[in-house]
Parts: structure tokens; sequence; C-alpha cells
């Protein structure tokens, strides 16, 4: 499944290969991309979709908006 996820605060060049790098670690993560507001990937199961939200919180970033609606997690 593709999904986006909106974070605040902005991401800055060099959190974005910190981000990218951490989050090609994650198995059944693929398809990773990311602008100034957003990260973009493909996973498998909604499991997936729970551990990047804790890793991209971990950096420091909140979602405030999903392509899946999942936002009250």
């Amino acid at each position: 499944m593709k999904t986006t996820l909106e974070v605040q605060p902005n991401i800055s060049a060099s959190n974005e290969k910190l981000i990218l790098e951490n989050l090609s670690t994650l198995e059944n993560i693929w398809n990773i991309s990311i602008n100034s507001t957003c990260v973009f990937f493909e996973y498998m199961i909604w499991a997936d979709l729970k551990v990047v939200r804790r890793e991209l919180k971990e950096l420091g970033y909140n979602i405030i908006n999903d392509t899946h609606k999942f936002n009250n997690l």
C-alpha cells in the first residue's frame, strides 16, 4: 500500500538523509521519498505503518496528516 505522512516541523535537507537511512533499514518499507513536509512510502501491513510513525516521532516529527486517516493512533 502507498501512503503519505505529512509532518511538522518541516524536514531539513540534513534530516532528509537521516530519515531515508532509518526508514530504508525497516522491513516491508520501500519506495521512500521525502519533501520538506511529507514522507511518501509503500508498506505491506498496518503494523509496518505504525513502525514508521514511531520512527518519525523518535526523530522529533509529529504526523499531522496521512492518506489513511490513522491520526488517532
